[in-house]
């Protein structure tokens, strides 16, 4: 029996070693999945490439390899201590997570070294401590004092500044709330947003100011204090960029397969001569009788091409198979058409960032009353 036991034990933990293992994840300014392109932060850790669930210690970085966070996981739940780093490198947060929430005191540094404040989080509460300025003197001291704090909603794209009292940690007095927006078309400028009066922890009234839209009275708080980052709900559901892609992340199926469509390009690929030469070698490799040229006014076929790294053209959808349905005698027109583009000699490869890129266009070729014309247009977007 106990021998039975040992290899069952045995079997579990060879399935488990199996199913786990160290990936490397890129993430965009959002920290959504995306390739090493176009990453801002990167994670590695122990991935359950069955149930994607992160076990055991997991570090995310900065695409330039600072630490950003370091911590440890339970199927993705966040347990014991987590540190949090600025971009040079200093520590800035460290705190305890309980089943997935902050608990117990947490401590926030200046980026010179000195202690900022120290946080308490039980559940839904959540008091400041201690605070101190930038010189190291005390604010806020054992829950009573002047508190001021700033973070970043990343759910709003705000700047949130907070300045407030607490009496024996509850809070106390006028609290007011500044937003700046980093939105792009934003004033970027510093707004009061909203006041709140209390008394021992009691919110006794406050006003919400509109953006144009005039003042509210408020008859609860509404404001949040020191939210969770929406990072960790991201990683967790794991959102992802339209660059993710099975073949840049092998273990994580869920992904759809790449389109290298919704990639942008710093320079398109590029026919030797540009369109002119384009439309005149087409012309040239059509061949059409004279008959048929006046007995056809107008005639069209359209493609979706893709010039792949090395220049060379594939034809990887045909555009005018409905129309040749409906149109039969539209046919000529358009085997003479496949046949030209079919003989296109190389083309100069789209790039992105110093290297070959694949690149896909609308390529449309038409005669009116016997003259062809080309229309080309990229389905990557040029940046």
């Amino acid at each position: 029996m106990n021998k039975v036991i040992i290899i069952s034990i045995f079997l579990m933990s060879s399935w488990t070693a199996y199913s786990q293992k160290t990936v490397i994840a890129f993430y965009d300014s959002a920290w959504v999945l995306t390739t090493k392109e176009f990453a801002k932060y990167y994670r590695v850790g122990a991935l359950d490439t069955k149930k994607y669930k992160y076990h055991g210690k997991v570090k995310d970085y900065y695409i330039n390899g600072g630490l950003q966070m370091e911590g440890t996981f339970k199927a993705n739940i966040k347990v014991d201590s987590f540190y949090f780093y600025y971009p040079n490198g200093k520590l800035m947060t460290k705190g305890l997570y309980q089943n997935n929430l902050r608990y117990g005191f947490w401590t926030n540094y200046y980026q010179n070294g000195k202690i900022k404040d120290k946080i308490g989080y039980y559940g839904d509460f959540v008091c400041a401590l201690e605070y101190y300025d930038e010189d190291g003197n005390p604010k806020l001291i054992n829950g009573t004092g002047d508190w001021k704090t700033e973070f970043y909603d990343d759910f709003t794209m705000d700047i949130v500044q907070i300045e407030g009292s607490y009496k024996d940690t509850l809070r106390h007095g006028t609290w007011k709330y500044y937003i700046t927006s980093i939105l792009p078309g934003t004033s970027q400028e510093k707004e009061l947003k909203c006041i709140e009066e209390y008394e021992n922890g009691v919110f006794l009234s406050g006003k919400y100011f509109w953006a144009n839209m005039g003042t509210e009275d408020l008859s609860r708080p509404t404001m949040r204090i020191l939210p969770e980052t929406t990072k960790f709900d991201k990683l967790e559901k794991w959102a992802y960029s339209k660059y993710a892609s099975r073949e840049e992340y092998p273990d994580l199926k869920f992904l759809p397969k790449i389109d290298s469509t919704v990639f942008p390009v710093d320079n398109l690929a590029e026919f030797p001569g540009g369109l002119d030469s384009l439309t005149k070698e087409i012309t040239k490799s059509m061949k059409l009788s004279k008959s048929y040229i006046a007995s056809q006014k107008m005639r069209s076929s359209m493609f979706r091409i893709m010039i792949d790294t090395n220049g060379k053209l594939k034809i990887t959808e045909y555009l005018s198979e409905l129309k040749l349905m409906l149109s039969p005698d539209n046919q000529l027109f358009n085997d003479q058409s496949i046949r030209a583009i079919k003989r296109l000699p190389a083309w100069k490869p789209a790039s992105r960032q110093g290297k070959n890129v694949i690149n896909h266009f609308i390529l449309m070729i038409k005669m009116d009353n016997g003259d062809i014309s080309v229309e080309l247009s990229s389905m990557n977007e040029k940046r």
